[in-house]
C-alpha cells in the first residue's frame, strides 16, 4: 500500500472500531490480530496485506469492499 492509502486505510479502521465503541483490544482479541499491530495500521505505519484485511473484515462482519470503503 502507499503510504496515503495507509493514512487513509488507518482511519477507515479507527472509524469502525470507535463507532462499534470497541477499544484496540477487543479488536484485537476478536481478531486474533496484535494490539499494536492494530494501533500500527490506524496511524499508518504498516501496510495490510490480503489476508489481514479479510481477517479485519471479518471480525467487523463486514464485506471486504465495505471495510475499504473511502479509502
Amino acid at each position: 500500500m502507499a503510504n496515503d492509502i495507509c493514512v487513509k486505510f488507518g482511519r477507515r479502521l479507527w472509524e469502525l472500531r470507535e463507532e462499534r465503541g470497541w477499544n484496540q483490544k477487543y479488536l484485537a482479541e476478536i481478531s486474533g490480530i496484535g494490539r499494536t499491530h492494530i494501533s500500527q495500521l490506524e496511524n499508518g505505519r504498516r501496510e495490510a496485506g490480503l489476508r489481514m484485511l479479510e481477517t479485519l473484515a471479518d471480525a467487523f462482519k463486514l464485506r471486504l469492499a465495505d471495510l475499504l470503503e473511502g479509502v
